[in-house]
């Protein structure tokens, strides 16, 4: 599969209010964003995938023709054998909006690790031969490490499995470690800052921490693609959705601005 040079794609997620409420339901149609995320210049979408499993009548037609691609589906389903039925139901989601790449997390559990691994396996199949498998590599997963996701990746050895990192989340030395373990399978990137009280913030307030990351993405030869994913404002109890926009917008011109594929 061809690396997906520079591309920026927002997440919905950023937009919404109910992201990490005990019952995440929507509180948005994206389909109404459609075209401001067009004309702001994104390349693409990462559709959460609630925005799509609880749309009400006519939102998944409206994506499907959207005039900016949803080119990731995030989805939230578990790799415990539990979830076997969520699995199946991203699969369908993706397949209908003919999302070519699918974001996906495994389980915390270490004594799961061989249940997660296989069932990933199995999804892929599900999923199709051209879709993108994008594994997203952080803490609260068995994947929090380079090492230990170097294990699971020999386990998973399909182009089809592809790694997201953090690269503004973690220090220059860390950020290459990754690419050390795993190479050209960190093809997706996930944006976001935060300052010393872990608040979330814009590019800008960490300028020169961005453009070393950029440093080390660019040393390793990453050519891959990059979703905004929380920026300032984010779950701020006055947070406000036009706002959030504006500060994601001043996030891709800053990373347009400062990233060289």
């Amino acid at each position: 599969m061809e690396p997906i040079d520079g591309k920026i794609y927002i997440a919905t997620v950023l937009l919404e209010a109910n992201r990490w409420a005990a019952v995440r339901q929507p509180t948005y149609r994206v389909s109404r964003w459609l075209d401001r995320f067009a004309q702001a210049g994104f390349d693409g979408i990462e559709l959460w995938e609630n925005h799509a499993a609880m749309a009400p009548p006519g939102e998944l037609e409206a994506l499907s023709a959207s005039p900016v691609p949803v080119t990731v589906f995030n989805s939230y389903a578990g790799f415990d054998d539990e979830s076997a039925s969520q699995r199946r139901r991203t699969a369908e989601l993706a397949a209908a909006l003919a999302a070519p790449a699918v974001k996906f997390n495994l389980g915390p559990d270490p004594q799961r690790r061989e249940e997660y691994i296989s069932n990933a396996l199995a999804w892929r199949k599900l999923l199709g031969a051209d879709v993108r498998m994008l594994c997203e590599c952080h803490g609260g997963t068995i994947l929090e490490t380079p090492a230990a996701a170097s294990e699971v990746f020999d386990r998973w050895d399909h182009e089809q499995f592809q790694a997201i990192v953090h690269p503004f989340s973690c220090p220059p030395a860390a950020l290459a470690e990754w690419f050390d373990r795993l190479a050209e399978r960190v093809t997706h990137a996930h944006v976001q800052t935060r300052d010393a009280d872990n608040r979330f913030t814009r590019l800008t307030d960490n300028a020169a921490g961005v453009r070393e990351a950029l440093a080390v993405l660019s040393e390793k030869g990453y050519r891959g693609s990059y979703t905004l994913e929380f920026t300032a404002g984010t779950g701020q109890a006055n947070e406000d959705i036009e706002s959030l926009f504006a500060a994601a917008l001043d996030d891709l011109a800053f990373l347009r601005e400062n990233f060289r594929p």
